[in-house]
């Protein structure tokens, strides 16, 4: 959807939010956009600022420029360190518009993987899931369910990260570092999980019988990752 976004389009984005704040130092673009623009339905940017202006100003700097796309816009002020799913969140895929990146490093260089922090996103996604059956509203239900998957692939990644020994939290990256057979198991989890199951909201009826199946394989990962790391 958005794989046709040009260069030209993203330094016109990147022209009108530094005219409404000239303070910004970086502009960083993350998520689906990056990794999976075919399936990406708007644009995150993390805009790093000296002062943070009002935010609706950010949103409405944009509206001259009539983009067919939404973009969101998360504004933190440099040197605050970003909340660690977030952090997790934007280095995963993500591209630097505006800037040399180094505020990014340095607002996430606390972010420290680790298996139990994998284990905990694998009982966050069980919570998500068991927790279903009081949701009716069928928008809420949808995105409980994608979210529940998401989340044991980020379990995966968390995991992997922890293995390698690394806070780069790439994807891309990631995959061809890990030795086989876990880098084609931590590609399935990507290419279903995260793009299929989430992104494209291409999940089966039966969720919840898949859900407990995927659980169970990312668990199996997760483990064998830990008990190859500690031997």
């Amino acid at each position: 959807m958005l794989e046709q976004v040009t260069s030209d389009t993203m330094e016109k984005i990147c022209r009108c939010l530094l005219e409404y704040d000239p303070d910004i130092v970086e502009i960083v673009r993350f998520g689906s956009s990056v990794y999976a623009p075919k399936y990406a339905r708007d644009i995150d940017l993390l805009v790093v600022t000296k002062e943070e202006k009002g935010y609706g100003g950010y949103l409405d700097s944009l509206d001259k420029l009539g983009l067919p796309f939404d973009v969101d816009i998360v504004v933190r002020e440099a040197g605050n360190a970003l909340q660690r799913n977030f952090a997790s969140q934007v280095l995963g895929a993500f591209e630097i518009l505006y800037g040399d990146g180094k505020c990014l490093a340095e607002m996430t260089r606390e972010f420290d993987p680790s298996f139990e922090e994998a284990y905990a996103a694998m009982r966050a996604a069980k919570r998500e899931m068991e927790g279903l059956s009081e949701i009716e509203k069928r928008e809420d239900r949808e995105w409980i369910i994608r979210t529940a998957f998401n989340n044991l692939f980020h379990a995966s990644r968390i995991a992997a990260m922890a293995f390698l020994s690394t806070e780069n939290a790439r994807w891309g990256r990631i995959k061809r570092n890990l030795p086989q057979p876990y880098r084609d198991r931590f590609d399935e989890f990507i290419n279903v999980l995260h793009i299929k199951y989430f992104y494209n909201r291409d999940y089966p009826e039966d969720f919840e019988e898949e859900f407990e199946k995927r659980h169970r394989k990312v668990e199996d990962f997760v483990k064998s990752l830990e008990t190859t790391r500690h031997t």
